[in-house]
């Protein structure tokens, strides 16, 4: 299963790398609006949110949009030795460091907000699938954080069009999001 999965994953992210910037941006935005047309995030205070690297769903615009709308954002920061993610409060852009592996993440500075108190995690993920399952990054953080503390958060994942498949091996750990965004779907799979 691995290697399956592995081979799924090199071959989508070599065409989501082919996206130009312009066309990420675009197709972004889209995602952006689907989804903060969702009834769940209209009424969610706290939202949990990856900060985009490389050639990711721009999830900047996103930070942006829920600081205008009053809402309170967190971002991972990735813990490699304990492999946990903890995630901080992050009120602006120019609050994001580089982190472990390059990936931006806010500042620690206090405590971590506590997981049973986050509304909306936005997953990130190399691909999808329909039935809300996915390939992550290798690391398995992310199935690790849902699966253990953020039992009561609405998972939503985000990608483009090409990162959504019918089906992907999924293994007994991997956690499933409720709901996959891409710029033209909205596929709701777990709870309303």
């Amino acid at each position: 299963m691995l290697e399956a999965k592995r081979m799924i994953r090199e071959k989508v992210l070599a065409a989501r790398d082919r996206l130009t910037e312009d066309e990420r941006h675009r197709l972004s935005l889209k995602i952006r609006d689907r989804f903060f047309a969702l009834p769940q995030v209209a009424a969610a205070q706290q939202i949990a949110l990856f900060l985009a690297f490389g050639s990711e769903v721009d999830t900047w615009l996103f930070l942006d949009q829920a600081l205008a709308l009053g809402k309170d954002v967190a971002a991972p920061v990735t813990l490699p030795k304990a492999k946990e993610l903890a995630f901080y409060p992050i009120r602006s852009r120019d609050e994001a460091r580089q982190g472990h592996w390059g990936i931006y993440e806010p500042r620690r500075e206090g405590e971590p907000i506590p997981p049973g108190r986050v509304d909306i995690v936005v997953v990130p993920g190399a691909v999808f699938d329909k039935r809300g399952c996915r390939i992550g990054y290798g690391g398995g953080y992310y199935d690790r954080f849902l699966g253990c503390k953020a039992l009561g958060a609405w998972k939503v994942g985000i990608c483009f069009d090409l990162q959504l498949l019918d089906e992907v091996p999924r293994a007994e750990h991997d956690v499933p999001v409720d709901v996959v965004l891409t710029e033209t779907r909205t596929v709701v799979v777990g709870r309303g």
